[in-house]
């Protein structure tokens, strides 16, 4: 008896310890929730934690960008925008912190998971549908997983992999990126041209370096900031006018209730602390929890902002991010700089005119 009571717990022993590895809930380390309260693009979320408003970057992944102030808008990053909402705007997710707090531009660097019983990770989600790239620049702890996730998706023509890159070729070729052709010219030289503008006797060593200049001036640049810029470092227009076209501003109406001449929001950085007159148009629009934010310019940290706090909203038109955004206005404000930001805060909705 003594024998085979001993020899029971070895005979036992390894089929509790499968018993309890099934029965057992999956344990999480990620025990911080927030709340999703805005999605920037399919890797960079705005969250609600206890002690308040964050910028999450989702670790391990690389989306294409939808809203980056000097990269533009790149193939599939309204879909992968679009993706994330789905999985988790509006809903709390439990963060999980990998094996650094904050990135350069102060982000929190998170595993974002739906809690249970979803318990899905946003970061390996976003891999496996073919919405982001596996980021392997830095090391993380994920890293083979997701690297598989990202030859799976490659394998099953997913999101970014459709048609084996055909169709973010077509996407291209249709005009939604910033093109700029590279032709062979006499001598042994090269030719840049890019949107009515182009550079001769160009060296091959050279090319790289010019083009990539090109690529972010473009993005990062105004018209005609660009203008002056390209100018000046030996660019022509290829129409062969010799200088830059006069900055043509709108004749103010003296019937319009903002009638005194607007300064260009491209030179707003020349009146700073000054109670002015602007005017363009808004090409980008977001709103978070507590501001509203409106745009002359994708490069958001470059141009001037205006902005809208939560608490004056109500007076303003109902959800002026969409009334406002596309529209041509003339707003009246002092123009600041806040955190090396451009900034013009609107308070009253008669200092915000939409031009006909």
């Amino acid at each position: 008896m003594k024998g085979r009571f001993r020899s029971a717990p070895l005979f036992f022993l390894p089929v509790c310890l499968l018993l309890l590895s099934v029965c057992a809930p999956e344990v999480f380390t990620a025990t911080e929730t927030a709340i999703v309260e805005e999605v920037f693009d399919g890797d960079t979320l705005r969250v609600r934690r206890s002690s308040g408003t964050d910028t999450v970057r989702l670790i391990g992944i690389d989306a294409p960008e939808r809203s980056h102030p000097t990269k533009g808008k790149e193939y599939y990053g309204d879909e992968a925008s679009a993706y994330l909402s789905s999985l988790c705007l509006g809903k709390t997710v439990l963060l999980e912190k990998g094996e650094e707090e904050t990135d350069r531009y102060h982000r929190l660097l998170r595993y974002v998971y739906l809690p249970p019983p979803d318990n899905r990770l946003l970061n390996l989600e976003m891999v496996s549908a073919g919405m982001a790239r596996a980021y392997t620049r830095f090391s993380f702890s994920r890293r083979d997983e997701f690297v598989t996730a990202q030859t799976n998706a490659r394998k099953n023509a997913k999101g970014l992999w459709k048609d084996d890159g055909a169709a973010e070729a077509r996407w291209l070729a249709a005009g939604n990126g910033r093109s700029v052709y590279v032709y062979p010219a006499s001598g042994g030289k090269h030719i840049i041209s890019h949107k009515g503008w182009f550079l001769g006797e160009v060296h091959r060593k050279d090319l790289s370096r010019e083009i990539e200049w090109v690529l972010a001036a473009r993005t990062e640049l105004s018209e005609a900031e660009f203008s002056q810029r390209a100018l000046k470092r030996g660019y022509r227009p290829l129409d062969g006018s010799a200088s830059l076209p006069a900055a043509s501003t709108p004749a103010p109406n003296a019937a319009h209730p903002l009638a005194e001449k607007p300064v260009s929001w491209e030179e707003a950085n020349r009146h700073i602390n000054e109670l002015v007159f602007v005017e363009g148009t808004i090409v980008r629009a977001y709103r978070t929890a507590t501001v509203l934010y409106l745009n002359f310019h994708n490069n958001w940290k470059r141009y001037l902002t205006l902005v809208i706090h939560e608490k004056d909203i109500h007076l303003f038109p109902a959800n002026p991010e969409n009334h406002f955004k596309g529209k041509t206005v003339r707003v009246h404000g002092e123009i600041v700089r806040n955190k090396e930001r451009l900034e013009m805060t609107l308070r009253n909705p008669a200092d915000i005119v939409i031009i006909p």
